[in-house]
């Protein structure tokens, strides 16, 4: 069965803001919660030359480390964060919890991790990306974040459903309180998989929007509903990757290509809990 696209979004969930020298966007529904620091960072406001130009934030694809160090400088500056870590990331389902200060959050980047959670204040959770979706999550009652990386590999093993049923065990989250948040990412018009028969399950087929076309952002945000978060409170950007070339790498459109990324972190002076209805 083919389905029709998603419904469109009238009004985008994306609000632009200029953080110090970058330009960032931040989802409506978020910016209106006290507490937390999030921002989906652009290719746009670092010092990386093509084709990493300009805000590379990922050591993996051949830009000179020190730019990447510096770019990953500007972007913990201007949140305003103690600190910002990142994993190697591998379409898979494993999770760094960091709900210690004696964490090796500091350390050189741990490979084969996709969930990050955190309850420690000012520590920012990065997610890079070059069409992947990068999947915020915020408890407003036990004050933790996660963010997740999930390509289509992540959604055939349900990362997302991993990663709720990680912060209900690590921090008492009740998934029907939980925000979330479905980064820019590859669309339902350029999510083409020629060989979807084999690598998609068949319970994926119904999210076809035209023969071999996908729509992921559909798919994660169902993922999510079926892990117990509610759909009201669920955001999803709509915005396409490999579509708006100036504003985010992508890996489908450009290869070699950088890696832009989606922060979030509990606000370094933490606010009091929000209520969940």
């Amino acid at each position: 069965m083919i389905l029709e696209p998603a419904e469109p979004l009238v009004t985008s969930p994306l609000l632009p803001e200029q953080v110090g020298d970058l330009p960032v966007f931040r989802f409506r529904e978020f910016a209106r919660l006290p507490g937390i620091v999030h921002a989906v960072l652009t290719r746009r406001g670092g010092i990386s030359p093509p084709p990493f130009e300009s805000l590379n934030l990922s050591f993996s694809v051949g830009d000179h480390p020190d730019h990447v160090r510096r770019n990953r400088r500007r972007v913990r500056e201007a949140l305003g964060l103690e600190e910002v870590i990142s994993v190697g990331q591998v379409h898979g389902g494993n999770a760094l919890v960091l709900t210690s200060r004696e964490a090796p959050a500091g350390a050189a980047e741990l490979q084969g991790i996709d969930i990050l959670i955190t309850n420690l204040p000012g520590l920012g959770l990065m997610i890079k990306q070059a069409d992947c979706q990068a999947v915020l999550l915020y408890d407003p009652e036990h004050r933790a974040v996660a963010n997740i990386h999930c390509g289509w590999r992540g959604n055939v093993q349900d990362v997302l459903g991993q990663a709720v049923r990680h912060l209900s065990r690590v921090c008492g989250s009740r998934p029907e309180a939980l925000r979330a948040a479905i980064s820019p990412s590859l669309g339902p018009c350029c999510a083409q998989f020629t060989n979807y028969r084999k690598e998609l399950p068949e319970a994926f087929w119904t999210y076809q929007v035209r023969p071999e076309y996908f729509d992921l952002w559909r798919l994660s945000r169902d993922q999510l509903q079926a892990a117990g978060v509610r759909r009201e409170h669920i955001s999803i950007a709509g915005w396409c990757t490999r579509c708006r070339e100036g504003d985010f790498f992508s890996y489908r459109r450009d290869r070699p290509t950088g890696r832009n990324a989606t922060v979030i972190a509990l606000s370094p002076t933490p606010s009091g809990p929000v209520a969940s209805p």
